[in-house]
């Protein structure tokens, strides 16, 4: 066994740093485009949708889609026509083929591509989970792109300058709709603090 160990011990070692290197890279080199691969939990998806009082028919883009699973929700359970862009081929493909899977090619797809080269002119609803810095990046181009009514949802960070219409204090969703303000931030996460 010694032997085996001492034989095999260089190459164990650079198979699982390789790993980890691969896995770290997998999750943090999105930060270059937008933010860190973190998943919302379903539950955080399904209010998000809620919260945007998304219809059937609607359309849903997913900016930094990753997996695809606010994509395949807004498809499946609100019946939207629900669009994903993502810059990772490989988190795009891992999220079409799940979109296959569950029958819903034709509902629902992920593009491969740049959110800031997207086109968002035809959305009801744009949902985001991204950094404040990458949130502030798309401030003008939701603000320019989208029709008065469309709403955009964020979780976990608002938008800067924004003021919400919706908030979920619980669960950090900002529900936004173009052309209308109503609610001051400030205040609603300073009562929840005290």
């Amino acid at each position: 066994m010694e032997d085996f160990v001492a034989r095999y011990w260089p190459l164990v070692t650079h198979i699982v740093l390789g790993v980890s290197f691969l896995g770290t890279a997998w999750i943090y080199l999105p930060l270059l485009w937008g933010a860190p691969w973190i998943p919302a939990r379903m539950s955080v998806v399904k209010r998000m949708l809620q919260l945007a009082d998304v219809q059937p028919g609607q359309k849903v883009i997913d900016l930094g889609a990753g997996e695809g699973r606010i994509v395949i929700a807004a498809a499946h359970l609100f019946k939207a026509q629900a669009v994903g862009v993502e810059i990772d081929p490989v988190r795009c493909l891992i999220a079409n083929l799940l979109i296959t899977l569950r029958g819903l090619r034709g509902k629902a797809r992920v593009h491969w591509g740049n959110m800031y080269n997207f086109d968002l002119s035809d959305a009801d609803v744009v949902t985001l989970y991204l950094w404040p810095s990458t949130n502030r990046r798309l401030t003008t181009k939701l603000a320019s792109q989208l029709r008065p009514g469309a709403k955009v949802v964020t979780h976990h960070f608002s938008m800067i300058n924004w003021i919400p219409t919706t908030v979920d204090t619980e669960k950090r969703i900002f529900v936004y709709e173009i052309g209308k303000e109503a609610l001051d931030i400030r205040a609603i996460l300073t009562q929840k603090e005290t």
